[in-house]
């Protein structure tokens, strides 16, 4: 009777793994069919996930305001914030400077210039009256006086002394005035005197050479050892220098590109000659970061007003957000390249130059960089969402799993 028993539930074990076989072999041939399905029509079943994922990510109506509201954002920037400004003569840039300077400084009077030129002129150490109120000692074109030196005019004499680079006139350019001295983009030191001519205007006189390591350390000296006078002197250094770079930067002929002197001024005239100025490159810049910044504000701002519910995926929605900033920096560039060149059309037809040059004036050359950059960056965000997409949706077909995205 026992092995009756036993042999009765073997028999029933034996009959379920049969069952449970072919129930496994049910499922693997509905399994089969489906794949088979699936690979006859993956052309079609991808297209539809494709058709999906566009659905997903086009622009809904909250997403065309902000499309809207950055498009005119960055037209606006064009045309009133970061367009290139009109060059001047260096007398005419140099007027509200030199303004600010005698505001905070007091206008000498005949009397105490004529005191100052009579007074002893010290190597390295002039005094606080001749910091104030000479001419910065590196502004001239009449460097070759006495030492040959053939620094010459215009631009030429702002590349071939560092008084002049954007960047290194920050420090050697305010050691020169302090020590009342000019250095070359050779590393080379001269000191300078001034001179008053028939009419009564100074001229600055080269009169000797100078050593370059002297002329910083008379002005660290001054800065650090010699009290409230020689901390005064120093920051009057350094607020003239501002002032002098910012009087030059937007006159005609502008400053070389930081660095680009130690190479050779001729290198830097070159830059020059072509457009490639201080005063462009920063406008470029100014473009640049004005485009960038508005692009982040957009994107900041759109993600406020995700909703995981209404827009699913966080993922999807910044394709979306990506889409706004890609489509509104082309319309602004492309609609900035149309004005442009209608401008400068009419100014040829015309044969009217202020007219041309006021259009070339409002090129967005820093504006179609970051357009280009965001076409580029977010092709390839939205091309990796969309892979994503596409990988796990035919996943969740292929092993008739619901997956939601």
């Amino acid at each position: 009777m026992r092995n009756y028993r036993k042999l009765k539930e073997t028999l029933h074990e034996g009959e379920s793994q049969v069952r449970s076989g072919i129930d496994n072999i049910n499922v693997m041939a509905k399994d089969a069919e489906r794949v088979s399905i699936v690979a006859k029509d993956v052309h079609i079943i991808i297209k539809d996930i494709d058709k999906q994922f566009s659905e997903k990510t086009k622009l809904s109506g909250i997403d065309i305001t902000f499309l809207f509201l950055a498009t005119a954002l960055q037209c606006a920037r064009q045309y009133f914030f970061t367009n290139f400004k009109e060059r001047t003569d260096d007398k005419t840039a140099a007027k509200p400077f030199k303004k600010k300077e005698e505001d905070k400084f007091g206008k000498e009077t005949r009397i105490q210039k004529k005191e100052r030129m009579d007074s002893t002129h010290n190597w390295y150490h002039p005094s606080l009256e001749e910091v104030t109120h000479n001419p910065v000692p590196f502004d001239q074109a009449a460097a070759k006086a006495n030492l040959n030196l053939h620094i010459g005019g215009g631009f030429k004499h702002r590349a071939s002394t560092l008084g002049h680079d954007p960047v290194l006139g920050w420090v050697v350019g305010t050691a020169n005035i302090a020590t009342s001295t000019l250095t070359t983009w050779e590393g080379k030191s001269y000191h300078v005197k001034y001179n008053p001519i028939s009419n009564g205007v100074l001229k600055p006189m080269n009169v000797n050479h100078a050593r370059t390591d002297l002329v910083f350390d008379h002005t660290f000296n001054r800065l650090f050892n010699e009290g409230p006078e020689g901390k005064t002197i120093f920051g009057i250094a350094l607020f003239r220098e501002a002032m002098h770079l910012k009087s030059d930067e937007y006159s005609k002929v502008s400053l070389p590109i930081p660095f680009t002197s130690l190479i050779s001024p001729d290198f830097a005239k070159k830059l020059a000659d072509i457009g490639i100025d201080s005063a462009n490159v920063g406008t470029i810049g100014k473009q640049i970061a004005w485009a960038t910044m508005i692009n982040t504000i957009i994107s900041i701002v759109h993600s406020f007003f995700y909703d995981e519910i209404r827009d699913g995926k966080i993922s999807l929605y910044q394709v979306r957000t990506r889409k706004i900033l890609s489509y509104s920096n082309v319309i602004a560039s492309v609609s900035n390249l149309i004005v442009v060149t209608i401008g400068s059309a009419i100014g040829i037809a015309s044969e009217n130059p202020d007219q041309i040059k006021k259009s070339l004036s409002y090129l967005d050359i820093g504006g179609i960089i970051v357009t280009l950059h965001r076409i580029i960056s977010d092709y390839n965000f939205i091309k990796q969402i969309k892979q994503e997409f596409l990988e796990k949706e035919f996943y969740n077909i292929v092993m008739g799993d619901e997956y939601n995205f």
